[in-house]
């Protein structure tokens, strides 16, 4: 696998994970898919690719610098797993290494904070949703520092659908169908490859030492 794809690959699990920590257990909502959009300034102004939700857990789909990927978490495992469905090649990824703690994921708003104040209803994309301030986030992204939040939770999907942090990070799913999504979004492909992430790390160290 070349650094490139390496690269892109890390990216992916770096933004799926960091804002995915507060959201990241059980489903028990409809499912439902959606364009998911980040930013660091406030405001949800890049598209990263779909979403898919169902009781299985999430998937994260996007293509970056060529390469189509996806992530796979599961509300009940503590793995997750990273795509390249160009290459039919599949990593395992422990979740905490991404942020996420889908394992912890209670269906409630503000998850994965210690206190959640209802600030009112609120419209998102012409959905119907309820605004709350979350604070004393309880498992921050490696290496960053704790933020509180403003979260808009749908109460029909049991999902937030719009969240921004204190810090600036900012998560939105738009374009929002509600549906029971296919089984097979939420597993690896038979006949994929998998990777070992541990010795690609420690391949591309040894190239960066040269």
């Amino acid at each position: 696998m070349n650094r490139t794809v390496f690269a892109a690959v890390t990216a992916m699990i770096v933004a799926v994970g960091g804002n995915f920590a507060a959201t990241a257990g059980e489903y028990s909502g409809p499912g439902f898919s959606g364009i998911a959009w980040f930013g660091e300034n406030g405001a949800a102004d890049q598209e990263i690719g779909h979403m898919y939700v169902d009781r299985a857990g999430f998937r994260m789909e996007t293509r970056q610098d060529d390469q189509h990927m996806a992530v796979l978490a599961y509300w009940d495992q503590e793995t997750a797993y990273t795509l390249m469905l160009d290459q039919k090649m599949y990593m395992e990824v422990p979740a905490e290494q991404t942020g996420s703690t889908a394992a912890d994921f209670d269906g409630k708003p503000c998850d994965g904070y210690e206190n959640a104040k209802m600030v009112g209803p609120a419209t998102v994309n012409g959905r119907a949703t309820e605004k709350w301030r979350c604070t004393g986030e309880l498992d921050p992204v490696p290496g960053e520092q704790p933020a509180d939040s403003t979260s808009w939770f749908d109460p029909e999907l049991g999902f937030p659908v719009r969240e921004v942090k204190d810090n600036g990070d900012a998560f939105e799913v738009r374009n929002i169908k509600v549906a029971r999504q296919d089984a097979s979004l939420f597993e690896v492909p038979a006949g994929y490859q998998k990777l070992d992430i541990n010795a690609i790390m420690q391949q591309m160290m040894q190239q960066q030492g040269q």
